[in-house]
Order: structure tokens, then sequence, then C-alpha cells
């Protein structure tokens, strides 16, 4: 194993609190991992576990899109008023060299930018004993 997908996560930053956007998403599958205030404001982190037939970026990042654009106006709000919109696709990497690929389609990467939203790629150390370790991260902004 080169590199394997694990999640994706959400993180959102903004002047005003996210509680009901966290709320309204909840509602589409979308899993609410953390809100409250912080240095800058309010951040919130959600994870979306189900993304349909497959456990791939693309189709959780549809998962995310699809309840994003379905919310009430008081959420979409709060959504367009963050500063900070960010998916985060997270993999685990091992030692080995071998190659790795993960594709979005345009139709994805589409809606992403329509959002306003922003993508990192954040790749982990394999970690044998199943505890979290901090990893590399790179970001991909408008």
């Amino acid at each position: 194993m080169a590199l394997r997908f694990i999640n994706v996560d959400l993180d959102i930053e903004s002047k005003h609190s996210l509680d009901y956007l966290c709320l309204e998403l909840s509602a589409s599958g979308i899993r609410h991992l953390h809100s409250g205030p912080s240095g800058r404001g309010y951040f919130a982190r959600l994870e979306c576990a189900d993304g349909g037939d497959t456990c791939e970026p693309d189709s959780i990042i549809n998962k995310f899109c699809g309840g994003i654009e379905s919310l009430d106006e008081r959420a979409a709000t709060e959504w367009n008023s963050a500063h900070h919109r960010c998916f985060d696709l997270g993999y685990e990497s091992s030692e080995s060299d071998l190659r790795w690929s993960s594709n979005l389609r345009h139709s994805t990467l589409s809606r992403l930018v329509a959002l306003g939203a922003s993508m990192t790629f954040s790749v982990y150390p394999l970690d044998k004993n199943e505890q979290p370790i901090g990893g590399l991260s790179s970001a991909v902004n408008d």
C-alpha cells in the first residue's frame, strides 16, 4: 500500500456562529465533529462518512455539495459569510514508492468552485498502532 484514502473533512471559519449551519447539514447526513469559538471567530469541522456506493473523495465531496446546495436561506447565509471553507482530503501513506492516484471529476471541481470552497490534501504517515499522527498538508486554493 503506497497511499490510501481515509476521509474528507470540511473545515469552516467565520466571524459568526456556525451552529445553525452545522445543524442543517446534519439533516443531510453530514456529521458535525466540532464547532465553537476560535482565535479568528468561529470554527466548525464536519465529515461525511457515507459518500454513496463508493468510499472515494469524489462521491463524498458530492454528498457534501448536495447538502450545502440544499441549505435553507439562514444556513446558506452562514455558509456564504464564512471566510474559510475548505475540503480536506485525508490520505495515509506507507514508506513505499508505489504510484497512486485519486480522481476528482470536472463536475465535482465545478461544484466546489461554485460554492466558494478550497481544497487541501493531507497525507499522514502509516500508523502501525492505529493512533492518529500529524502529517503533511498541501493546499489547493482558488
